[in-house]
């Protein structure tokens, strides 16, 4: 039976400890309040979220042999992630990140690439993703036997089989940015980025200029996430630029990629772009009111009663 929607690329444990205003002295002990893990990785927040929205979702890929990649294997079936496409392996750990909260929401990482840094083309199951209606790329730059020339090849046969594609961003370490991307953008229908990755991926400021760029491409969709600004969306046809809802902040950690899960959510489900983006921006703001990329949203009737209670406020 197909899916909807099959993710590759990153997914991994978080480790969230929070607040951490000051690192301890060498050789002592600091408590803290909060010690929690979760879901991570732009892949695998995206499959859970929408998955937790009603559709139907598949992560394929690599993980270890080891309780990080069980605990990440537990979350994604939980949740309704289909894995049978996961390979496991001896040769590699699974990926693992240490979030380090401090009391006004800023976030310093501790990252371990493991099996995100092993999986390749050879790993993707064609099988899976020739059935599903999206195949969505999170974690360029951070994938690096998918980047470049690999992801534009699985994107391209993905093409070919009537599978539309997308792509999330991710910062880059290296300084490689656009290389790691180009090959796929010619066979690309949405792109995420958030708006100071784009930058550096496009060599242009605003977001309507990052848009442009992406969509001389010939992408039909490109989504610039502008965090606490909200969110710009621009194809072909339509221009959109919504604020971002007003919440508490408790975490940022995931907010993005699970705003892409909301999107693209809308987009297979025939959502008009406005609503596609109303409802990626209201994920967002579910996500950050508590711990972890995945645990905000639980269903579609609690995003739409969220859109549903704020517009009706700003009417009135």
């Amino acid at each position: 039976m197909g899916v909807d929607l099959v993710t590759v690329g990153v997914v991994c444990a978080d480790v969230m400890v929070k607040p951490v205003d000051r690192y301890p002295e060498k050789g002592t002990l600091s408590l803290v309040p909060q010690l929690e893990i979760h879901l991570g990785g732009l892949a695998g927040v995206t499959a859970a979220v929408f998955s937790k929205l009603g559709g139907k979702s598949a992560f394929i890929g690599q993980l270890g042999n080891d309780k990080f990649g069980d605990f990440i294997i537990s979350v994604l079936i939980s949740t309704g992630v289909d894995v049978s496409g996961v390979k496991r392996t001896s040769e590699y750990s699974s990926s693992a990140t240490v979030v380090l909260i401090n009391s006004q929401g800023e976030r310093t990482f501790l990252h371990h690439v493991g099996t995100n840094a092993s999986v390749s083309e050879d790993d993707l199951d064609f099988n899976v993703i020739s059935k599903a209606k999206v195949l969505h790329w999170g974690g360029s730059s951070i994938t690096p036997r998918l980047d470049g020339e690999p992801i534009g090849r699985v994107f391209k046969k993905a093409r070919e089989l009537g599978v539309k594609t997308s792509i999330d961003t991710c910062f880059d370490g290296k300084g490689v940015w656009l290389p790691h991307i180009e090959p796929a953008l010619h066979f690309t229908n949405i792109v995420f980025s958030s708006w100071e990755e784009a930058k550096h991926y496009t060599g242009k400021d605003e977001p309507e200029e990052i848009a442009d760029f992406y969509l001389s491409y010939g992408v039909e969709v490109a989504v610039i996430k502008l965090g606490e600004l909200g969110i710009f969306v621009k194809s072909g046809e339509e221009t959109i630029r919504l604020p971002a809802y007003k919440v508490p902040v408790v975490d940022t950690t995931g907010a993005g990629d699970a705003a892409c899960g909301g999107f693209l959510y809308g987009y297979v489900y025939g959502y008009s772009l406005f609503e596609c983006a109303r409802l990626a921006n209201a994920v967002g703001a579910l996500t950050v009111q508590v711990m972890g990329g995945a645990n905000g949203v639980q269903s579609l009737d609690q995003v739409l009663k969220f859109i549903e209670d704020r517009d009706k406020g700003v009417r009135e």
